[in-house]
């Protein structure tokens, strides 16, 4: 009997520790600290912020307004591309989309704070998703925004005007703004080091970017946000120039330089370097910024830009782009200067938005320009007598050279110009023999190829209200 009762002890004892093992907490013995199940967020802030040097160093887009062109493979300046893939860019939103979350979820907002405050971290991300969506609508047009990026719930997302796009990302940029507290920055920051003035000046410079390419748009919209950025306070000095700096190691170095590693490819402009050129000679420029932009070519020492549209295999016979970009791994890239800052205030002042001086501030925008790239306060003050303020077409050149390699952002003023009627003294003229259907320099990018068969009614709906899915068709923005 008592050997039956030990049994039925064991057997009862083997019972409840295999029905105990739902509730049993073995703490932290299948947790692996190298890869942690929740993303680190400073880490996703650096990969976000590492995506933007692909479109800030663009070749593609300083193409289409002209500042370069080809050596002997001559099909980038002629638009061989049509189908342009965003998926690259909503990856880099999926990032975003997960800081913000796990700021927000209050089973994960706590721990997050070790990365900097939850409000800055979410006002830094935000900022961001503007930064790139703004990118982005310029150059498709229509795009899922509204419900991307969410395929929990929809795997077809529809695709939103840009009119309903821009009114979404400045309530997102106001939203982001007032997110912005006295806490700690958000680490992992590459471009500000979690100093959140530099944050706020970023978010206000957009704003007022966006702002500005509204005027032929919607012009009463544009005004009001220009003046609330204005106020607000964009960037103020070359000292707040907004740039990507990169690093000497070749896993984060300057992308040109890489690029002239591999092949000499990329030239200086005939268009750019003789408008520069202008009323000087080849060895003494009119403008003296382009002895900062470019390099006297190998043979003939002499400046001289490459003809445009056209296969240009001799590249010793022309300039390059200055040795301190393409030979200079740690050379940052622009992504806001305050040059343009100040032309954009002379254009807002001429057109009415703003009590302030066109002449004066046309001025201050063409010497801190000069500044930005290195001229003298002599040779910009006679630059600037030579070259004085009569119309905004004078601002639309002047802004046009101070946007040297800064090709995107370049592309969608030069459009916005040219819808306004301004642009003339800039004077870009599409080459012959172009690709991929296009009549002229490119209006916007088309759709990824894969587009219309992974999104088929949301796709054509698209199209329907937009237009062709070519580089001809006029957006929104610049009709």
């Amino acid at each position: 009997m008592k050997q039956i009762n030990k049994l039925k002890s064991i057997l009862l004892a083997v019972i409840v520790a295999f029905t105990a093992c739902d509730t049993v907490d073995f703490g932290d013995t299948n947790v692996d600290p190298n890869n942690p199940s929740n993303a680190v967020t400073s880490l996703l802030l650096t990969n976000v912020q590492r995506g933007m040097s692909g479109y800030i160093a663009s070749t593609t887009s300083n193409l289409y307004v002209q500042y370069l062109s080809n050596g002997q493979y001559d099909e980038e300046s002629r638009y061989q591309t049509l189908n342009w893939n965003t998926d690259g860019a909503y990856a880099l939103l999926q990032d975003v989309k997960q800081i913000i979350e796990i700021n927000t979820n209050p089973d994960t907002r706590v721990a997050a704070q070790a990365y900097g405050s939850n409000g800055n971290q979410i006002a830094a991300a935000t900022i961001l998703k503007v930064w790139y969506y703004q990118m982005m609508t310029e150059r498709w047009g229509y795009l899922p925004y509204s419900e991307a990026n969410d395929a929990s719930n929809t795997t077809k997302p529809v695709y939103d005007s840009q009119q309903d796009i821009y009114n979404g990302l400045f309530a997102e940029l106001d939203s982001a703004l007032a997110s912005i507290d006295s806490g700690n920055g958000p680490d992992g920051d590459i471009l500000f080091g979690g100093d959140m003035t530099m944050w706020r000046t970023f978010a206000n410079t957009i704003k007022m970017t966006m702002a500005l390419r509204l005027s032929k748009a919607d012009a009463a919209t544009g005004r009001t946000k220009f003046n609330e950025a204005l106020s607000a306070g964009a960037i103020s000095s070359n000292a707040n120039n907004i740039q990507y700096t990169y690093l000497t190691e070749d896993t984060n170095d300057n992308p040109w330089q890489d690029r002239f590693e591999s092949r000499r490819d990329y030239l200086m402009s005939d268009v750019f370097v003789n408008a520069l050129i202008g009323s000087g000679t080849n060895t003494a420029p009119e403008d003296p910024r382009l002895a900062q932009m470019a390099e006297l070519s190998t043979n003939g020492g002499v400046y001289v830009g490459a003809p445009y549209g056209q296969s240009n295999s001799a590249t010793d016979d022309y300039s390059f782009i200055t040795n301190n970009i393409i030979n200079k791994g740690d050379a940052p890239l622009m992504i806001y200067t305050y040059a343009e800052v100040l032309f954009a205030r002379a254009e807002a002042a001429a057109m009415g938005w703003t009590t302030e001086n066109a002449a004066t501030l046309y001025g201050q925008a063409v010497t801190a320009s000069m500044t930005q790239w290195g001229v003298s306060t002599l040779d910009a003050a006679t630059y600037l007598a030579a070259n004085a303020y009569t119309s905004v077409d004078d601002i639309a050149y002047e802004k046009w050279v101070s946007l040297f390699l800064q090709g995107y952002n370049s592309w969608a003023e030069w459009r916005r110009f040219k819808a306004m009627g301004t642009e003339s003294r800039i004077g870009l003229v599409a080459p012959p023999n172009l690709l991929s259907n296009a009549n002229g320099i490119p209006q916007r990018h088309g759709y990824s190829a894969t587009a219309a068969s992974l999104n088929e009614a949301n796709y054509n709906a698209a199209i329907a209200a937009q237009g062709a899915d070519e580089l001809n068709t006029v957006l929104w923005l610049f009709k």
